[in-house]
């Protein structure tokens, strides 16, 4: 398997993609653009990551390379079905204003695709219609008490368009208005704030609203235990939601 080029060995063998676009809000290399357009065309595909962990800074190969044979390209109602059946097995149930704000489609292409695999119509808390996948209505056991603390940007946040029933009133501390996502602080299910680190790299939990003694304790174990593996190291952010900034 072939280990890649990074963006900036591509910049130096192709000098005219290392240029800048004019843009509404920043001057972006050509380069990224260029090789966002290849990837999307499946001629190239990102490989492994030559930064650390913290960070991405991929290596880039030729789609053939990198997986011996090139897929065959779908058709777009293909394509949507496909997608659609990933989103749904993953954040179902979820409503088709959800579907159609994560995909950037239309919602003729959504109701296709839901009708193509058969998904299942089903009654949210707050009154509108989710869809499941046709072997996903089980139902789901319940987990008992638990705590989690996910990081920026964590795709657990970022899938649903409305998302009042795990936020409650915290929506404008947590995320921006181009839908950026900070850290979280989960109980049971819901975001009940946000963490940060001090400069000695010990994670600190802010809450948003009162949580039970029981609770707190377990979030307080989880900042022990995300402290302890991050072992000193600062996570860098590239977006600091309302919440991380507010004082402590």
């Amino acid at each position: 398997m072939p280990d890649g080029h990074p963006a900036t060995d591509l910049r130096r063998a192709v000098p005219m993609i290392d240029a800048h676009l004019a843009v509404t809000n920043a001057d972006p290399r050509a380069a990224s653009r260029v090789l966002t357009c290849l990837s999307a065309a499946a001629d190239i595909v990102r490989g492994v990551n030559a930064g650390g962990w913290y960070t991405s800074r991929p290596r880039w190969a030729l789609m053939r390379q990198w997986l011996d044979d090139t897929p065959a390209p779908l058709t777009a109602a293909d394509g949507y079905l496909e997608l659609v059946r990933r989103w749904l097995f993953t954040f179902g149930p979820g409503t088709e204003d959800d579907l159609v704000w994560w995909l950037g489609s239309t919602k003729a292409a959504v109701r296709a695709a839901l009708a193509g695999l058969g998904a299942v119509a089903v009654s949210l808390d707050h009154g509108a219609t989710g869809w499941l996948l046709p072997d996903d209505v089980d139902d789901v056991p319940d987990p008992g008490p638990w705590a989690a603390l996910l990081p920026v940007l964590d795709p657990t946040v970022m899938g649903w368009q409305h998302r009042d029933f795990y936020l409650s009133p915290h929506r404008a501390e947590i995320f921006d208005r181009r839908g950026n996502a900070g850290t979280t602080a989960w109980v049971d299910g819901r975001v009940v704030g946000c963490w940060v680190q001090d400069p000695a790299g010990v994670v600190e939990v802010r809450l948003l609203e009162d949580v039970p003694a029981a609770a707190r304790r377990a979030l307080d174990a989880e900042a022990s235990r995300l402290t302890a593996w991050l072992d000193g190291f600062r996570v860098p952010s590239v977006y600091h939601s309302p919440a991380m900034r507010a004082p402590a």
